[in-house]
């Protein structure tokens, strides 16, 4: 009789330890497909370099994202991008927060504004042609 109680606390344990995994928060990231405009790469290199970078980093310091990424790309006739920007946040809490969290490194870091080459806005050099919201369901 003691051996049945113990193997179905047993069963029991597991199977909320089971469950408890399951249901551990997943990561959400930010992706953004970014088109370089007349071939002003230098200029849309420069920027996300020394802002977008500065700022992701500025929050993995603080715990505010999980990681970030940058990355590079032929623009062809079904995906008319060059840059793919991903911010990947610990999960649905941290995503939420996120505009926040950012706004005090930005005036913190972009004192008198972004850092730009040749004076060009973004807008002069880039357009994000469209973002998505994914949820990680499995990694590495």
């Amino acid at each position: 009789m003691k051996t049945k109680i113990t193997l179905l606390a047993l069963t029991l344990i597991f199977s909320c330890g089971e469950y408890a995994i399951a249901q551990q928060p997943k990561p959400v990231s930010d992706i953004d497909f970014v088109r370089i405009k007349n071939g002003k790469t230098a200029e849309a290199m420069f920027y996300y370099e020394n802002n977008w970078k500065v700022f992701r980093q500025r929050a993995l310091e603080k715990g505010y994202i999980k990681s970030f990424k940058l990355l590079r790309t032929q623009a062809d006739s079904l995906a008319d991008f060059h840059i793919v920007l991903i911010t990947e946040y610990s999960d649905s809490i941290q995503y939420k927060a996120k505009e926040e969290n950012f706004m005090p490194i930005i005036r913190e870091v972009a004192r008198g504004g972004p850092k730009l080459l040749n004076e060009l806005k973004p807008r002069d050099f880039v357009t994000v042609v469209f973002s998505k919201k994914a949820i990680t369901e499995f990694e590495d």
